[in-house]
């Protein structure tokens, strides 16, 4: 686990010394798409109220899988509430958000991933933007490169400020790996995953670009609106300390992006 300023002793001396441990990415989790995902044990009806951004470097099995595979995911209700990342069987990645059955449902406009095995960690970014007096705006990133979308129903299915700030997922809470929905596990992912960070903000363009810093992980422990954390150094504790997750089965490898 990443351990920034940790004080430590001189040989000989009882003075503390100020020693930084440097940033290693070492290690990845792996889910098999069946019954694997990190429980964050964090209940997210204040993150999920305001606006919010999703960080994530993610290697699937298959680039077009034969069932959709959430990377986060949580739902209460059919779409009452939501919010999902998801890889799409055709390649695409999707982004479910629901609030009091107001939706924005989003797919990416081409495919992402190809058809079949992946060589490589993708960067993604999802951000959602609560627009004061105005409906949710979202941003799909892929690689630090503005990605194009479309809306279900061509934008007909928006979500307003009211609705954004009443979001209430009764206790549920957020899943890696899955979407959690209404306390059952489904939609289960099969790939990598790697540094998942969220933000309890709208990340702008600008700092999507240097998170994804030409396509090397580096430390975010210190980014300004990070919320969670997980890096996933043989474990699924959260680095920003908001709430250290739980282990369903998914295991960790040395794949890294």
């Amino acid at each position: 686990m990443l351990g920034l300023g940790i004080g430590s002793f001189s040989e000989g001396s009882s003075d503390p010394i100020s020693r930084t441990v440097p940033f290693t990415n070492t290690k990845s989790i792996r889910f098999d798409g069946t019954n694997d995902y990190v429980d964050t044990n964090y209940a997210s009806n204040t993150l999920f109220r305001d606006s919010f951004s999703f960080s994530f470097w993610m290697r699937p099995t298959d680039g077009q899988p034969s069932a959709a595979g959430s990377m986060i995911g949580i739902e209460t209700g059919s779409n009452v509430h939501n919010v999902q990342a998801y890889l799409g069987t055709n390649g695409t990645l999707g982004f479910s958000h629901a609030a009091g059955s107001a939706l924005n449902y989003s797919v990416t406009n081409s495919a992402v991933f190809t058809d079949g095995a992946q060589s490589e960690f993708k960067h993604i970014v999802i951000t959602e933007e609560k627009v004061s007096g105005g409906n949710a705006a979202t941003k799909i990133y892929v690689n630090g490169v503005d990605t194009a979308f479309s809306v279900l129903g061509g934008g007909m299915f928006v979500i307003p400020e009211a609705k954004f700030i009443s979001k209430d997922f009764g206790g549920l809470e957020l899943n890696i790996g899955a979407s959690n929905d209404d306390g059952t596990q489904d939609t289960f992912y099969d790939g990598m995953l790697d540094e998942v960070a969220i933000f309890d903000k709208k990340l702008s363009s600008s700092e999507v670009t240097a998170i994804y810093n030409s396509g090397t992980p580096k430390d975010e422990s210190s980014h300004d609106g990070l919320f969670m954390y997980y890096r996933f150094e043989d474990n699924v504790n959260d680095t920003a300390g908001t709430s250290d997750g739980t282990n369903n089965g998914a295991v960790f490898g040395s794949i890294v992006p």
